[in-house]
């Protein structure tokens, strides 16, 4: 087993995956255990030794070793890195080495004792070989060419792929595993044979009857909605610059193709040196929702430094009485979700960020505009920014953000992140429902054991054809 990446929230789907892994070896009775690492997302230390003396309590020899996410606290890192398996270890005459590799590096004193491996051992390490540093690199390789026959099991790329006697292990986290479902993999020494144990995370069958997309162009992605029968849309800012009856008729048209929520997606509001600063259109924005009677507004978190959110007690209430002001003279029912925003180049993880990377502060703003405003205010969960937000995604999983927001979301923004050339970049197509750097599975299991909110999803995506893309994605599976 490998990369579960336990969060500090013992409510998130990680610790359902830990819970079903267990039954899972119970019941097949393996001979020994070995983790390759990533037991935390964060190096909580707490939840490592929890993670240990559970695999513990198993009452089967395990053996372990941290990974890098395990380093990430200073405070932790140390007694982590100490506490792993010694690197020999011999059960029932095979050789099993646990190598640890956390930081990158190999020891020569672990170098050493990997030279007594046998074609029948088990070694198991977190890293890849190419992802060690150079010395280390080179030395394993040596060691690999010279012990072609051993076969070796490693982590941290999340995912399954086997080359010749190297084994990638997939990741039992259902927020990064990549091309297939969280997994426990099991070895037969005499055969090399391996069997996954899937903790299964499927597309729920009435999901496609929540999907919408989000109108960058606006006739062409609404009538995109009207060729697919999706039933939620949602007009962005640009949507002023159409003539208001052309408007009203695509709307017409999506509404008699079956179309039932209208969302509108408000500009950002922001607050600087005690004054609420407005996007000038804003008005226009609240009379066109009542123009169209619109079923929703979007509205991302406030333009507001963490510092300014502490310092002036004012600030998020003057805020919110604004919107709610504005929002409060449409007479029609309309449901506001707050979406959280992540961090960007521009921002530095402290007090100067931008408020509304966390899911508490999330809930924060929601509360207080929902205790101003006549209309019914929840979450707006945008899961790529969850995703984008180093480094507070380490702490905050998308797991994490599913278990604290869960009860108040009303809808959900979704796409895929793409890094290229070391730059993250949002509102990409989603390819792969398992993907690189988000999977999909967490949502999955989310809703179909209703531990979320079943609200529109709808997709976020700016490249031409992203959304026959990622519907296509969906349909396939």
């Amino acid at each position: 087993m490998c990369d579960l990446h336990l969060p500090f929230d013992k409510n998130a789907l990680q610790y359902d995956v830990l819970e079903w892994a267990v039954c899972d070896i119970k019941k097949n009775k393996p001979v020994c255990v070995v983790y390759a690492g990533d037991v935390t997302c964060d190096g909580n230390l707490d939840v490592y030794n929890y993670f240990i003396n559970k695999m513990r309590s198993i009452d089967i020899p395990f053996y372990y070793v941290p990974g890098n996410s395990d380093l990430r606290c200073a405070d932790s890192r140390v007694e982590i890195r100490k506490n792993a398996s010694q690197c020999k270890n011999s059960l029932n005459g095979i050789l099993i080495f646990a190598v640890n590799d956390c930081d990158g590096t190999i020891s020569d004193g672990q170098l050493s004792a990997l030279e007594e491996a046998k074609d029948d051992s088990i070694v198991f390490m977190h890293h890849p070989i190419a992802a060690l540093s150079e010395k280390s690199r080179e030395n394993m390789l040596k060691w690999r060419e010279s012990h072609k026959n051993t076969v070796l099991f490693y982590g941290h790329n999340h995912k399954s792929e086997i080359n010749a006697d190297s084994v990638s292990l997939q990741s039992m986290d259902p927020d990064k595993a990549i091309g297939e479902n969280p997994c426990v993999t099991y070895y037969d020494t005499d055969t090399k044979e391996l069997r996954k144990a899937y903790y299964f995370c499927p597309v729920p069958d009435d999901l496609n009857q929540h999907f919408g997309i989000s109108c960058y162009r606006v006739a062409e992605d609404i009538e995109l909605a009207v060729e697919n029968n999706l039933k939620n849309i949602e007009l962005r800012p640009n949507c002023l610059g159409i003539d208001k009856n052309m408007l009203s008729e695509y709307i017409e048209k999506w509404r008699r193709s079956g179309g039932e929520n209208l969302s509108i997606h408000l500009p950002d509001i922001a607050y600087k040196n005690g004054e609420v600063i407005a996007d000038a259109h804003l008005d226009e924005y609240i009379e066109m929702a009542k123009y169209l009677k619109a079923d929703r507004f979007t509205q991302h978190v406030p333009v507001v430094s963490v510092r300014t959110v502490t310092e002036d007690k004012n600030a998020l209430e003057n805020i919110c009485t604004y919107l709610a002001e504005r929002i409060n003279t449409i007479e029609h029912d309309i449901v506001i979700g707050v979406e959280n925003m992540h961090m960007t180049s521009a921002d530095t993880p402290d007090d100067n960020r931008r408020f509304g990377y966390i899911p508490e502060e999330c809930v924060e703003f929601m509360e207080l505009l929902g205790s101003k405003c006549r209309h019914k205010v929840g979450i707006n969960f945008d899961i790529g920014h969850a995703r984008n937000n180093m480094p507070y995604s380490q702490k905050y999983q998308i797991s994490t953000w599913f278990s604290h927001l869960g009860k108040y979301i009303v809808g959900y923004h979704i796409h895929q992140v793409t890094l290229k050339d070391g730059v993250f970049e949002n509102h990409m197509p989603i390819t792969e429902v398992c993907g690189h750097l988000i999977s999909y599975c967490s949502f999955f299991r989310c809703w179909s054991e209703e531990r979320i909110n079943k609200a529109p999803v709808v997709f976020e995506m700016r490249p031409d054809g992203a959304y026959s893309t990622t519907l296509k994605t969906f349909k396939r599976r």
